[in-house]
């Protein structure tokens, strides 16, 4: 166990709680009585993967267990896709269209913290944002899938690594994928995420712009280092960038339109000099900017290096580097009514909710800019102990692991055509 004492009953509640039955209600839906089958084996596989996480870009194991899987179900494999990627086939494209399916595979560099017999194994990684359940869902579709092939169309898996980072030259792992063919005669994609705020048996769904377009700024601010008795010798680099962090929550309380909704954050500050009685010579701060449209990303950028004209006020001097991580996610209203179609006989349309936008990224936007897409919330939420995503206490209801199942496997037959 990782992190602080828990009781012995409260673990083995915990445990209970994860393998309570899907309630009546929904075992109505055919396809949930045939993925109640595979329920073990996708939990089995989603704890495994969970307790043996792997950081961006070095998916090796999760890449080739997914591979391994995915042959002995039958499916035409082409591993080392964009790195640690994994695609595979089951159909026949000459007979109808391509369907994608996308999961995620990386985990976060984060110290678990949870009582389960399947934490992390990894010390300071941990799958902190249900990339392991994303996995195991997709895992599960195949399974449904490879008991009746589609006849008329082809289902393509991306299992993509990557998501959470990117590499040297600003590409995360759907962008690698693409290049390397991943979305080549794909004509529609389809991807879940967890959603630790909304109940098992609910869906998220949304139409238009979903996630945010996501930019890092890294800032170096420069000053003169001198005494820390003698400061007058010197220009403060800690004073420069307190003076920039507190210019900066101007740009979009006061620069753009309230009505346009955005958010810049900056989650690191630190001097290349740690001791008290050196002046520090230089201060780097790293952030954050989400958006939905273009303009205002360039408005923020240009406005933020409005704002730290103050260090150069104050004698200093300021570099700014810029990345631009993904585009917002934007769902194709023809192929997210797909979702709430399926969804809607699986779980009940009281179940299907139309949520508004978010300002978290994805770069499943990548894909979904190459052809129609959609991507929906999957409820996971722990009633009793809800859990944040990106927390060393995150965790799911892993009840909610076969409805992702059988709705990614029966989003692709609906969209193919049986």
């Amino acid at each position: 166990m990782i992190g602080g004492f828990v009781p012995e009953e409260r673990a083995n509640a915990f445990d209970r709680r994860l393998y309570t039955p899907m309630s009546s209600k929904v075992e109505q839906a055919p396809v949930l009585s045939q993925v109640e089958k595979f329920k073990s084996e996708i939990v089995e596989l989603r704890r495994h993967i969970h307790k043996h996480p792997e950081l961006s870009f070095d998916e090796a194991n999760t890449g080739k267990l997914v591979a391994d899987r995915m042959r002995k179900l039958g499916y035409d494999v082409r591993p080392g896709v964009g790195g640690t990627g994994v695609v595979a086939e089951i159909g026949d494209a000459s007979s109808g269209r391509t369907v994608a399916l996308r999961a995620d595979m990386d985990a976060l560099p984060i110290t678990e913290e949870n009582p389960n017999e399947y934490c992390s194994s990894n010390t300071g990684v941990m799958h902190a944002c249900g990339h392991d359940a994303h996995t195991a869902c997709a895992l599960g579709a195949a399974m449904l899938l490879a008991q009746d092939p589609p006849k008329n169309g082809r289902v393509r898996f991306l299992f993509q690594p990557a998501e959470e980072m990117v590499n040297d030259d600003g590409k995360s792992g759907a962008t690698l994928m693409i290049e390397q063919g991943c979305m080549h005669d794909v004509d529609a994609v389809f991807a879940l995420h967890c959603d630790p705020k909304t109940s098992v048996g609910k869906i998220k769904v949304k139409d238009g712009a979903m996630l945010a377009a996501c930019d890092t700024f890294e800032i170096s601010i420069r000053g003169i280092p001198t005494h820390g008795a003698y400061p007058q010798y010197g220009i403060d680099a800690v004073i420069l960038a307190a003076q920039a962090v507190q210019a900066i929550q101007t740009v979009i309380s006061r620069r753009k339109s309230a009505l346009e909704p955005a958010v810049l954050t900056f989650g690191g500050i630190k001097s290349t000099t740690y001791r008290p009685n050196i002046v520090a010579e230089e201060v780097q701060l790293i952030g954050t900017s989400r958006y939905f449209e273009n303009e205002i990303g360039e408005l923020i950028f240009e406005e933020l290096k409005k704002a730290l004209s103050v260090v150069e006020a104050m004698g200093g001097s300021f570099e700014i580097k810029r990345t631009k991580d993904n585009p917002a996610v934007t769902n194709d209203p023809q192929i997210n009514n797909v979702v709430r179609s399926v969804a809607s006989r699986i779980l009940g349309k009281e179940n299907v909710i139309e949520s508004n936008y978010e300002m978290g990224a994805e770069d499943f936007s990548f894909m979904s800019q190459v052809v129609p897409g959609a991507f929906f919330f999957l409820g996971t939420k722990i009633e009793e102990s809800p859990r944040a995503i990106h927390t060393p206490q995150f965790d799911i209801d892993e009840n909610a692991l076969p409805l992702g199942s059988a709705l990614l496997a029966e989003c692709a037959r609906q969209y193919l055509g049986g």
